[in-house]
């Protein structure tokens, strides 16, 4: 403190002197105290106020008189109100204050025409100075075309009308209008003229202009006046299409997106729709992605994070929304590290090492200050790798595409025998790509081994061959390729289908693992491909010698759908029906069950409803009964477990039940001797009475109705019959004896 300071009043002897009532000391040292620069106005205006609480009103006023002409003549009028409306508060009666305030308020706001009425009214009322100056601040923001919120409404209102001289405020609350006054106008909340859920109804016009010349004030915008401080992409979404329209938001998304991301005021979460939110400190977005890579402690995670970022200046820098957006700094570093990921993962997983590499020279190739990459490396690492075909199981599909073109560039003489390999293991999405590449890069004989090898055998590469197969009847540069090679004929093909069908359908049957079941969804999806046009073709250009062939195949699969089977053998029969004739009765099948469509669709019903609902409510049960805790003598937890055993059974008996199962036809309902779907008039010898009987199987069972399932001894009865003929069924006392009056089709 300077001096000058010390040489003052101290507030402490002033506030003494006015506890002391020596108000005449007060006064005579009051001007050199306004003039201290040790304190401020603010801390005088209370001791002017314990002067009036001391019973002397008429020096408090004349004390707080002086504090605010000096404050005006010193620092203007808008300093001034301040320390009037701070003198209200401690001088709630203070009458010399009234005039200060009208004077004031009028000249901050010269603009508000009902403000000289509004002072007049709400300065007249019975009311505590500074209760007025509260009501009077209120007022001076609710001007026409402010905004505010009432509790009592969901949406924020505009003021559309404010009256003077009765104190009215008229607020349009989007469809909806409500009256205030003097009395009620508390319940209004004044919001600034920029708070955006207001802005959203009543100020469009200045959200679309601030969205199209700067998307990331107008997120900052809302992001300051959202309760929760954050902001979704579904919602970000309806404010830009209600402005801009469809089209306008996925030109704004495009430009948006790279700025909110880089902003260090915004935090941004990951995925195609993220969320935004306020930082609470300014973060640079490189330095985020600098310290995610830092913290991750998985390489192959670290790799994936370099690849982001490649692949995001990449797509800015085509999108043309780059502007700065490359840091040379993050890249020397993420490429850098890329090369010690290589080097740490080079002998428990080379294949993440030769990722590492090829992210390193992928950088390296920008022309930023790295570690040189050495050319044979790549070799060097894939000499480690016995089995190329591994580098598709051991790495995301991303990362793969990364390798497989390093390999191109640093092995241009014989790359194909890398890149054939992972066809090999390849997931559907690659097989295109990596079949394109192989064959405009000249690598013919390597392609060929890879797709011969596929047929040979064919549970080896599943994806391979049933993208071989569909893409044998599309019209591509990869169908063009296969239709002019020998060795790929269709019919090998769909033979190695079948191989592929048959085997997947035994091991899930066996198995019931979730793997060998998606290997089978999707071996049937992709021979049914084009609504099974290939297949049906297949038969249509099939001779009798080759029909017979198929139709073994075509019952014996394992893997086949009921429907696809069905549909498949009928359409062989409608060309060959000669080959269906069999020595046997259709009855004497012991590894077959003949059924209607409405059974077997019954049966299967029946399966998954057993598979998709029963089994997980035992799983369910079983999970509860175990937290009871003590399993030893858990009653409810022995009953669920028996349960889940039960169903389990039942449900393998009903898969093989269905293996097996085929739909009867008309040939075999239209017969003339009794058989699996014929309908059997009959006269019992004994009584007379005449009773008709179908034969169906067990899935179509109706004892009431006379349907009876063609394995039961009654029915093994007739079959065979031919009207005229005398059935006998029972021994002794109950045996019975009909007589076939009628067969004709049930079906």
């Amino acid at each position: 403190m300077t001096d000058t300071v010390s040489e003052g009043p101290s507030l402490i002897k002033l506030g003494k002197l006015a506890n002391s009532k020596e108000f005449d000391k007060l006064e005579g040292l009051w001007m050199e105290a306004l003039n201290h620069t040790g304190y401020s106005w603010n801390e005088l205006i209370p001791i002017a106020g314990q002067v009036g609480r001391q019973g002397s009103a008429d020096r408090a006023e004349a004390l707080m008189d002086m504090v605010i002409t000096h404050v005006e003549e010193k620092s203007g009028s808008l300093e001034a109100l301040s320390a009037v409306r701070k003198g209200a508060e401690q001088l709630p009666s203070g009458k010399s204050l009234v005039e200060h305030l009208k004077r004031l308020y009028l000249s901050r706001y010269p603009d508000f025409a009902e403000l000289p009425d509004l002072l007049e009214l709400v300065l007249a009322e019975k009311a505590s100075l500074g209760d007025s100056v509260t009501k009077i601040e209120l007022y001076v923001h609710l001007q026409e075309g402010c905004f505010a919120v009432d509790r009592s409404f969901l949406v924020p209102g505009m003021v559309e009308t404010v009256n003077g001289e009765k104190g009215d405020v008229t607020v349009l609350f989007q469809d909806r209008r409500n009256e205030y006054g003097p009395a009620t106008v508390h319940k209004l909340a004044p919001r600034s003229e920029d708070y955006f859920p207001a802005m959203v109804l009543y100020a469009q016009d200045k959200l679309r202009d601030l969205a199209g010349e700067d998307a990331v004030a107008f997120v900052k915008l809302a992001l300051n006046s959202l309760r929760e401080g954050q902001i979704s992409y579904r919602d970000l979404k309806g404010y830009i299409t209600d402005l801009l329209g469809d089209k306008g938001w996925k030109s704004w998304w495009k430009d948006a997106k790279p700025a909110l991301k880089r902003d260090p005021m915004i935090g941004m979460s990951a995925g195609s729709q993220p969320s935004f939110r306020l930082m609470r400190q300014a973060d640079k977005y490189e330095d985020r992605l600098r310290r995610k890579f830092d913290i991750s402690k998985d390489p192959q995670d670290k790799l994936l994070k370099v690849m982001a970022y490649l692949d995001e200046i990449s797509r800015d820098e085509k999108n043309g929304a780059c502007d700065g957006c490359v840091d040379d700094e993050l890249l020397v570093y993420f490429g850098n590290g890329a090369a010690k990921v290589a080097i740490a993962s080079l002998k428990e997983s080379p294949s993440l090492a030769l990722a590492g590499l090829a992210l390193h020279a992928e950088v390296a190739a920008r022309g930023v200050a790295v570690a040189r990459p050495n050319p044979k490396a790549a070799v060097q690492v894939l000499g480690r790798i016995q089995d190329k075909s591994t580098l598709s199981a051991d790495l995301p599909e991303t990362l793969l595409q990364r390798v497989l073109n390093y390999v191109r560039k640093t092995m241009p003489e014989n790359w194909g025998e890398t890149w054939s390999a992972v066809l090999m293991r390849a997931g559907k999405r690659l097989c295109d790509s990596i079949t394109r590449t192989l064959i405009e890069g000249g690598q013919i004989d390597a392609l060929h081994a890879a797709l011969e090898q596929a047929m040979e055998r064919p549970t080896s590469s599943p994806d391979l061959l049933c993208w071989l197969w569909r893409t044998r009847f599309t019209t591509g540069a990869a169908a063009k390729f296969l239709a002019k090679e020998e060795a790929l004929s269709v019919n090998r093909i769909a033979d190695a289908m079948f191989v592929l069908l048959d085997s997947s359908g035994k091991l899930y049957g066996m198995s019931l693992e979730e793997k060998h079941l998606k290997v089978l969804e999707s071996a049937r999806a992709a021979l049914a491909t084009q609504s099974n046009r290939p297949m049906l073709g297949l038969i249509d250009a099939a001779d009798r010698g080759e029909g017979i062939r198929l139709k073994g195949l075509i019952e014996t699969n394992h893997g086949l759908s009921p429907a696809m089977r069905t549909q498949l053998l009928g359409y062989l029969r409608s060309k060959y029906a000669d080959i269906f004739i069999e020595i046997t009765r259709e009855w004497e099948e012991g590894g077959t069950i003949y059924t209607t469509e409405d059974g077997l669709r019954r049966a299967q019903d029946a399966l998954n409803h057993i598979i998709d609902i029963e089994i997980p409510e035992v799983a369910q049960q079983i999970g509860e009964a175990a937290a009871h805790g003590d399993l030893s003598e858990n009653a409810e937890y022995t009953a669920a477990l028996e349960k889940r055993d039960q169903l389990a059974s039942r449900a393998t008996g009903m898969k093989n039940e269905l293996t097996v199962a085929k739909v009867i036809n008309h040939e075999m309902a239209g017969s003339d001797f009794v058989n699996i779907g014929t309908r059997v008039g009959t006269r019992s010898v004994d009584t007379g009475e005449e009773e008709v009987y179908t034969f169906f199987g067990p899935w179509d069972t109706d004892v009431e109705n006379k349907i009876l399932n063609y394995q039961a001894p009654l029915a093994m009865a007739f079959m065979g019959a031919k009207v005229g003929d005398r059935v006998i069924f029972g021994e002794g006392g109950e045996q019975r004896t009909w007589e076939i009056l009628s067969i004709e089709a049930a079906v």
